[in-house]
């Protein structure tokens, strides 16, 4: 597989978002069942991949695993770099799928486990999709610097939550900091490339406006005081400390503030002279064939793009039906709060009822930590879940926002629900516990199970909320339902079907009643398919449910459909159907 991840891509994964007694290993062997030689070989392969994955450069390294001698890895053989956005990069990546491709199909599928068969699906699909969009004639099509992922606004969080407790660590932090103006460089002249080809598509003043913050904050910034923070707690003698310390300010001037220096002329630059596009994926040659593989890679299915929008049409008018049911002419839902002052009072409520829709897993201890403040005050979230290394003690940890002036909001109750329980903290764990190949929970996670499932909980743990009518907390559900379904509908509509901003706000009034403003339609504008993991993952979810109720009818039960789906892991949704079904004939 493609030995760098990239840290768009990784950026994107590890922003969706108890320890155990045991000393778990990493790599968990199949259960309940000896292996025979050829499935051992399997195995083999894919501990095999993902260890070429992990050692491919140290922040991938760092992102997943604590201690690389667990998988045989030696950390100092491993580059101190981010990798490149660059020709030899791409092509080189196209390799590496190509082979990868061809070792799995190598394999007798029918001599495989079912666990292996399904891991072997997944892999496969994964693959496919990433061998679609790494075709060359797609090569500068995605932005480097788009509004929710570009690199510019990933930086501030990655070294938010980097952490680091020895001596050679820090080292090893200090040596990506300086990397960072070098990865940036190497993005500017893709994105330089880009505009040549003709597929420039940049909010300059957002970015412009980024950089400016960051500058300005400059050496004052809330993550280098992290990070010097860490090094005061190393068991380090007092001029160690002030020479790490120092060292580290100055990385963090020389190329981490630099990087924004180089993004700010840019950006000015290409403002000036480049050949920006105001319009989508469909306005450029190879546009909507793009969007249609984005559109699968991002709804974890094999769905047209006129599927798409098909499901999420008759899911918004729906919601929209059912919200006009359940709405006060007054609108009050809007206003409903509850009684919580802290993010620790919600989930402890959550978990005190979640166990009798839910499965149980054996451990689910947490902490919560604060955001940095850079981070907190850019990204306006409440709260995120930071995942866990694959071979940690699964105790969560969930980043929240301590500028959150709304904490009794029922959209920061979502958001914990969402990121802690029973979204995606605690789909984590149970993915951990339950399923053997840790390949299947991390790399080949897929992003629309993820959030899908964890936008499902969010939604489903409303009934948990005391003191709130239902029938109020009902209308707010299905509100947001509303709003969102819309947002993927538009994208569709910006990418897919070429509309402009007053064709968009025309087509979505008109049919769901929704009003697309200036910055939700840049924000689409420059993040295709940003919103489709989560809704049209939601909608696949609440599909399946509604067949499992049609199709087991007095038998159904809401735990067990809740255990079947979380059995099937982060997995593309043909694999979570195709296991549904067995279970349905169980």
């Amino acid at each position: 597989m493609p030995k760098k991840i990239g840290i768009l891509l990784l950026c994107f994964v590890m922003l969706l978002s108890g320890c155990s007694s045991s000393n778990k290993t990493a790599y968990k062997e199949e259960p309940e069942e000896e292996l025979t030689e050829y499935q051992e070989e399997f195995n083999d392969f894919l501990k095999d991949q993902l260890v070429e994955t992990l050692e491919s450069d140290h922040y991938t390294l760092h992102s997943y695993l604590k201690d690389p001698e667990t998988y045989d890895i030696d950390s100092a053989s491993v580059e101190k770099t981010f990798g490149r956005m660059d020709a030899a990069s791409m092509e080189e990546d196209r390799k590496e799928i190509q082979e990868t491709l061809d070792q799995l199909q190598a394999f007798d599928y029918e001599q495989l486990t079912d666990q292996q068969q399904d891991t072997y699906d997944i892999f496969t699909y994964t693959m496919q999709g990433s061998k679609e969009l790494s075709d060359p004639k797609f090569d500068y099509i995605a932005s480097a610097f788009s509004p929710m992922t570009g690199i510019h606004v990933s930086f501030p969080t990655i070294f938010a939550d980097w952490t680091f407790d020895s001596e050679q660590e820090l080292k090893d932090l200090i040596l990506m900091i300086q990397d960072v103006d070098d990865y940036t460089q190497s993005a500017i002249d893709y994105t330089y490339i880009q505009n040549e080809k003709g597929y420039l598509c940049l909010d300059f003043d957002s970015i412009l406006s980024y950089c400016e913050k960051i500058l300005d904050k400059g050496l004052e910034s809330s993550v280098l005081k992290g990070l010097q923070d860490q090094v005061d707690a190393l068991d380090l003698n007092s001029d160690q400390t002030k020479a790490y310390k120092q060292e580290l300010e100055q990385a963090f001037k020389d190329s981490y503030l630099k990087a924004y220096e180089l993004i700010k002329a840019a950006m000015l630059d290409l403002k000036q002279n480049g050949n920006n596009h105001p319009n989508g994926l469909a306005s450029f040659d190879v546009g909507k064939e793009y969007y249609s593989l984005l559109m699968k890679n991002n709804t974890g299915s094999d769905m047209e793009v006129i599927e798409v929008e098909d499901l999420m049409d008759t899911a918004c008018k729906e919601h929209l039906q059912t919200f006009i049911e359940n709405a006060d002419s007054d609108m009050s839902f809007l206003f409903t709060s509850t009684n919580y002052t802290g993010y620790e009072q919600m989930l402890d409520d959550i978990q005190d009822q979640m166990f009798d829709d839910f499965p149980k897993v054996e451990s689910l201890e947490y902490e919560i930590k604060d955001m940095e403040e850079d981070v907190a005050s850019d990204n306006g979230v409440a709260a995120y879940f930071q995942i866990p290394e694959i071979d940690g003690d699964l105790k969560g940890q969930l980043r929240v926002n301590p500028n959150n002036n709304n904490m009794k909001a029922i959209d920061t109750y979502m958001t914990v629900a969402h990121e802690g329980m029973p979204g995606h903290m605690y789909q984590y764990n149970y993915a951990q516990e339950h399923i053997s190949e840790p390949l299947r929970w991390s790399i080949l996670a897929s992003s629309a199970y993820q959030e899908g499932y964890a936008t499902y909980a969010q939604h489903y743990s409303l009934r948990y909320l005391k003191g709130i009518k239902p029938k109020q907390l009902k209308a707010y559900s299905e509100y947001m339902l509303v709003i969102y379904d819309a947002l993927v509908l538009a994208d569709i509509g910006i990418h897919y079907y070429n509309w402009d901003q007053e064709k968009c706000q025309k087509e979505i009034e008109e049919n769901y009643g929704i009003t697309i403003d200036e910055k939700q339609y840049n924000q689409l504008l420059y993040t295709p398919c940003a919103f489709e993991p989560y809704y049209t993952g939601y909608e696949q979810i609440m599909d399946l449910k509604e067949r499992a109720k049609n199709t087991l009818k007095s038998d159904y039960n809401e735990k067990e459909f809740h255990t079947i789906l979380l059995n099937c892991g982060p997995a593309p949704f043909f694999i979570v159907e195709e296991n549904m079904a067995k279970a349905w004939k169980a």
